[in-house]
């Protein structure tokens, strides 16, 4: 039995001979020579000179804070400690407890002030503002809904009680 060639046979077949292996080189820049002018402009130092602790920056933050915290006296201290470990990514701890009496004193006292101090800058602006009197008319709109109809006032719901009393009034007297 004869197999039929097709395209797809023959390029098959014809596929590891027509193979090609391509390899990719990226182009290497020339390096500089360097100039005179320029090592005496920049002094530059080795990587290797370089220690741990110099590139870590956090590190050598958190001592500096540490030291700054040594000459606290023990209640700033221990703030300052607290403060770090918040910092850090610490939770911070909760309020103290205060008696819920002495709590709303100290609120009432706070809220007294405030109106103090508001009191002393307003009568220390230059212009006082003037009574500014809200128009009515804008506050009871509802869209201009009524602008078409009109509004129904008691008076007229009065005047149209009477006249329909006296419409059933006379039909009575026609019926008997």
């Amino acid at each position: 039995m004869s197999l039929i060639m097709t395209k797809a046979a023959l390029a098959l077949k014809n596929a590891e001979s027509n193979f090609q292996f391509v390899k990719f080189e990226a182009h290497k820049a020339k390096k500089k020579e360097p100039n005179e002018s320029d090592e005496l402009s920049i002094p530059r130092k080795d990587p290797q000179q370089y220690s741990k602790k110099d590139i870590d920056l956090k590190k050598i933050r958190h001592e500096v804070v540490k030291f700054g915290m040594s000459g606290f006296d023990a209640t700033k201290k221990e703030e300052a400690k607290i403060a770090l470990a918040v910092s850090l990514g610490a939770k911070p701890p909760k309020g103290q407890y205060i008696n819920y009496k002495e709590l709303m004193k100290k609120r009432k006292q706070e809220k007294l002030k405030e109106q103090e101090e508001k009191q002393l800058m307003a009568s220390k602006t230059v212009m006082k503002t003037a009574g500014k009197k809200k128009k009515k008319g804008a506050n009871n709109d509802v869209g201009h809904f009524l602008a078409g109809y009109g509004k129904v006032q008691k008076k007229d719901l009065k005047k149209d009680d009477k006249t329909q009393k006296k419409k059933k009034n006379k039909k009575r007297t026609k019926i008997v």
